[in-house]
């Protein structure tokens, strides 16, 4: 997967603490699109994003190393 200017606003949003863990997905998903214009759903899909299937958890270490490739 070829990571979007978007998916690196949501995995940051995430790393900074913007979106907390235990953030439903669904919630999750309003607050992308209206704030940063994306969907989480993928980045949980391909493994960047923890969750639970109900809630955000975090990065797993495959979303942090994308994080910090991006500095």
């Amino acid at each position: 997967m070829e990571l979007t200017q978007t998916d690196f606003d949501i995995l940051n949003a995430i790393q900074s603490g913007r979106v907390g863990a235990g953030t439903p997905v669904n919630h999750f998903v309003d607050y992308c699109d209206n704030a940063i214009g994306g969907n989480p759903r993928p980045l949980i899909e391909a493994g960047y994003i923890k969750s639970d299937g109900d809630s955000v958890n975090g990065l797993t270490d495959k979303g942090l190393a994308a994080c910090w490739s991006t500095f």
